[in-house]
């Protein structure tokens, strides 16, 4: 501590960080746990007007977790371990949901299935009610098995083949092997990916809000408390029992985590490759992922085509007018681009200088920073959103900017991902590198800047790249924060599938996608063929 206090400029950078961290991380939670008051929180509990939404949020939990997590396993192990064709299709095509809105995936459900859709009734002259639970799990069985897949295609990757090539030659059958050696490898992270899926169906606001009808769930009736009755101390109460579900369900998967890292990473994984699959696996495999590729493309092909013809499915014929409402009201569109670009960059560049006085500097209170920069991972969009409105919608914040607020809200919402790919990039890198500068007469923030960053480029480009996607993509975190200037893309798609306006709410969300994907592939030719970007990481809705 005594050496950090000779450099002024170590001083400044933990100052600013840990002002940062409280002003807006820590204040605004704060603010929505104690905005109810005790005896708020008694009479609202007392009314029992949660319980049925609490039900019926761990109801739709378990259920879309159970089958998301199921069909994600199976993608994943057919991309890891089968030897079917077209992986690198089917790679692409699990991206898709991850650089869209999620809750597009109830817009495209309703068209493809409900009363009036293109397969339910024009297909089969059925006109079924698709809103409630039954087409909730559905939409969220579809909208977060890829980001089930993702995590749990990291966990195969990771598991050591020499312990199941030594159970093969041992004599052991394949089922015998996967029940085994396979599974018990990685079980822990298999769990942990679970739990992860959980807290993204917990939290999600925009599936319910348009597919669930009268099936409210926690962050729908926090929605419906401040929009419908003003009640901001309810929604606050409504928000934190959100809150305690999805830090409770992050704590697990955090301490099952710990547990993975020593069992999985030998740091010689690659060195042989996996046993083979039996061809029937392989062919199964297959089946499986060209059936939830197809269903994806369907999601995804109906927005376009909605964007493309007068009116779906009723007037299929071809029109630009619905991008031309795009180019009419792309301020929303520029605002996403504009907020989204600034959070990335911003939170990419504090993830590394957080995780640099973290995990190279010894201070006290570094671990309290540590636990606070993760926390916002646990932490419900909607949460968040009114945490940042409850805490900064006030007379004396009336100098600041909403568009920067929002901006700023995605960047430190975003910020765990940045942060933890940092420590682990640190981690691989050997102290006496960063050491010798400072012993040839470099300051510490020198070091980083000049030798360490460098490193770092990886970490800094998944933590800004991933910021970008969320932003763009998110809406519950700003639901509360626009204001007619400064809305959102996500806002204005939410809006018009509100009004039933398909074509426009369609091309709007092909334009957010088609923008993502530039994006993606800019940062991918400037810098990801030298093999310095991870690629996106699943995050939060």
């Amino acid at each position: 501590m005594r050496k950090a206090l000779r450099e002024p400029s170590l001083v400044l950078a933990l100052l600013i960080v840990a002002i940062l961290l409280l002003a807006f991380v820590i204040y605004p939670q704060v603010r929505v746990v104690v905005l109810p008051g005790f005896e708020g929180y008694v009479e609202f509990l007392a009314g029992r007007s949660w319980v049925r939404p609490l039900i019926n949020s761990l109801q739709i939990t378990v259920l879309g977790t159970t089958t998301a997590t199921l069909l994600g396993f199976i993608y994943a192990y057919s991309m890891v371990y089968s030897q079917m064709r077209w992986k690198p299709f089917f790679r692409l095509v699990g991206l898709l949901p991850l650089m869209s809105p999620p809750f597009v995936v109830a817009a495209s459900y309703i068209l493809l299935f409900g009363p009036r859709g293109i397969i339910s009734y024009h297909i089969f002259g059925q006109s079924p009610n698709v809103l409630g639970l039954g087409g909730l799990w559905g939409v969220q069985t579809i909208a977060f098995f890829p980001f089930a897949y993702q995590l749990i295609a990291d966990v195969l990757s990771r598991s050591d083949p020499r312990l199941e090539q030594a159970a093969h030659n041992l004599g052991a059958g394949h089922w015998q092997v996967f029940r085994t050696v396979t599974l018990p490898l990685v079980r822990p992270g298999l769990l942990s990916a679970t739990l992860m899926t959980a807290i993204y169906i917990v939290e999600d606001f925009g599936n319910p809000a348009l597919i669930g009808g009268r099936y409210t769930v926690l962050s729908t009736q926090a929605y419906g408390l401040i929009t419908g009755f003003g009640d901001l101390p309810g929604a606050a109460a409504v928000s934190t029992i959100l809150l305690l579900i999805a830090l409770v369900l992050y704590l697990i998967r955090l301490r099952l985590e710990g547990r993975r890292s020593y069992v999985t990473a030998t740091g010689r994984t690659g060195s042989i490759p996996r046993p083979p699959v039996p061809k029937i696996v392989s062919r199964l495999c297959f089946v499986a992922c060209l059936v939830l590729a197809i269903l994806i493309l369907l999601v995804y092909g109906v927005l376009i085509v909605s964007a493309l013809v007068v009116s779906f499915p009723n007037n299929m014929n071809f029109t630009l007018e619905n991008f031309a409402y795009v180019g009419a009201h792309a301020t929303s569109l520029r605002n996403t681009l504009v907020y989204a670009g600034a959070a990335a960059i911003f939170s990419g560049l504090l993830a590394v200088l957080m995780g640099y006085l973290v995990q190279r500097r010894n201070w006290p209170g570094r671990r309290v920073v540590d636990f606070i920069a993760i926390m916002p991972a646990a932490v419900p969009g909607i949460f968040f959103g009114i945490g940042y409105a409850a805490a900064f919608n006030q007379p004396a914040f009336d100098w600041l900017d909403r568009g920067a607020l929002i901006t700023i809200s995605f960047i430190f919402w975003n910020i765990p991902i940045g942060y933890q790919a940092t420590m682990g990039g640190l981690q691989q890198i050997d102290r006496s590198i960063d050491e010798a500068a400072t012993s040839l007469g470099a300051s510490s923030m020198r070091s980083l800047r000049d030798i360490l960053f460098p490193m770092l480029n990886s970490a800094f480009l998944t933590g800004a790249v991933t910021t970008f996607v969320r932003a763009v993509t998110t809406l519950s975190v700003v639901i509360f924060l626009f204001t007619p200037r400064t809305t959102t893309a996500t806002i204005t798609i939410f809006q018009l599938v509100n009004d039933f306006n398909w074509g426009g709410a369609t091309a709007f969300t092909v334009a957010v996608i088609g923008m993502a994907i530039l994006v993606l592939a800019l940062v991918w030719f400037i810098s990801g063929r030298r093999g310095g970007f991870r690629g996106i990481q699943p995050g939060g809705v």
